[in-house]
C-alpha cells in the first residue's frame, strides 16, 4: 500500500490542483488512470519479485471481502464519472464509501 500511495503521490498533488482550478474533467482523468496505472503495473510485479525474493507465496487469490469492496467501488465511481459532472454530494458518498470500506475491514 505504501508504494501505490508513493507512487501515485505527484499524480494526487496535479488531481487537487487541476480540481482547485476547477478542472473537473481532467483531475478525475488523472487521479483515475494514475490509479488504474498502479494497480495493473504493480501488481504483478510485485507477485513475481515475491516469486524470486520470499519463500511465502503471493498469489492473485482475493478474499471475498475484498472483491466485493473493489465491485462496489468500481460500480460507484462508474456512475459518478458516468453523466460528466460532480458535486459535493457525489464527493460525500465516495468520502462515506471509504469510511464504510475502512469500517468492514476494521471489523470484517
Amino acid at each position: 500500500m505504501v508504494v501505490a500511495v508513493a507512487g501515485n503521490a505527484v499524480e494526487n498533488v496535479v488531481g487537487i490542483q487541476l480540481a482547485m482550478q476547477n478542472k473537473g474533467d481532467l483531475a478525475v482523468s488523472v487521479v483515475l488512470n494514475s490509479s488504474l496505472q498502479v494497480a495493473i503495473a504493480l501488481t504483478p510485479i510485485l507477485v513475481l519479485v515475491n516469486f524470486w525474493v520470499s519463500a511465502t507465496p503471493l498469489t492473485l487469490q482475493l478474499p471475498p471481502l475484498l472483491v466485493a469492496v473493489l465491485v462496489l467501488a468500481v460500480l460507484l465511481d462508474m456512475l459518478i464519472v458516468l453523466d460528466g459532472e460532480a458535486n459535493w454530494l457525489e464527493g460525500a458518498a465516495l468520502i462515506g464509501l471509504y469510511g464504510i470500506i475502512a469500517t468492514s475491514f476494521w471489523w470484517g
